[in-house]
């Protein structure tokens, strides 16, 4: 692996980082570390920083240590809880269906849908599922899926959620560290003939 010498005129700003990361890190105690969409955007601009660069590091400061879990397979499954909790804001619909329960985890499975009719394309979403009272519990992104008019999200929350839901909330806040939006789709239609 090819390394990069270190510049030493960083040390001053890398102590302080490093100082002013264990202080977040004692107060936050790796939760509850992802600062809202207007105070990133705030800084973006202030400091003349790449969203995505700031957003990665808020991102490792919020989960430094990720306790070993075991898979999300069904011989880990403990429960399967019906959630069933839905809205509808400017004509998108929002649906909590379920809640898996797993030894130490729980996963929340979120669809969000326009009309079939609707003029959308793939809907691009950028939420993260919060849960009050959160009570020292990481929330992260699991895995995704989509098609025109449709995308389903399942967070994970750790450690695991009570099986009673009346005991908590759910809301899909602006996810402070968007993932970049996709390239443009290039269509590939024609005839390709491959030479002898």
């Amino acid at each position: 692996m090819f390394m990069i010498p270190y510049d030493h005129r960083l040390e001053t700003i890398d102590e302080q980082m490093a100082k002013l990361i264990a202080e977040r890190l004692e107060i936050s105690k790796g939760t509850n570390g992802y600062p809202t969409k207007e105070l990133l955007d705030k800084w973006c601009e202030t400091f003349q920083v790449d969203r995505h660069i700031i957003g990665q590091v808020f991102a490792a400061m919020n989960n430094p240590r990720r306790t070993p879990r075991l898979p999300a397979s069904p011989q880990n499954l403990r429960d399967i809880i019906p959630v069933m909790k839905q809205v509808t804001v400017d004509e998108v619909t929002y649906q909590i269906t379920r809640m898996e329960q797993y030894v130490d985890f729980s996963l929340i499975y979120v669809e969000v849908y326009t009309s079939e009719d609707a003029d959308t394309a793939e809907l691009n979403v950028q939420l993260m599922l919060n849960v009050e009272p959160n009570e020292g519990r990481q929330v992260q992104f699991h895995r995704s899926h989509g098609q025109t008019n449709q995308a389903s999200m399942v967070y994970m929350v750790t450690p695991q959620l009570p099986y009673d839901i009346t005991k908590f909330s759910f809301q899909l806040v602006p996810n402070p560290m968007p993932r970049h939006p996709r390239a443009p789709e290039k269509i590939l239609d024609q005839t390709v003939a491959f030479g002898e």
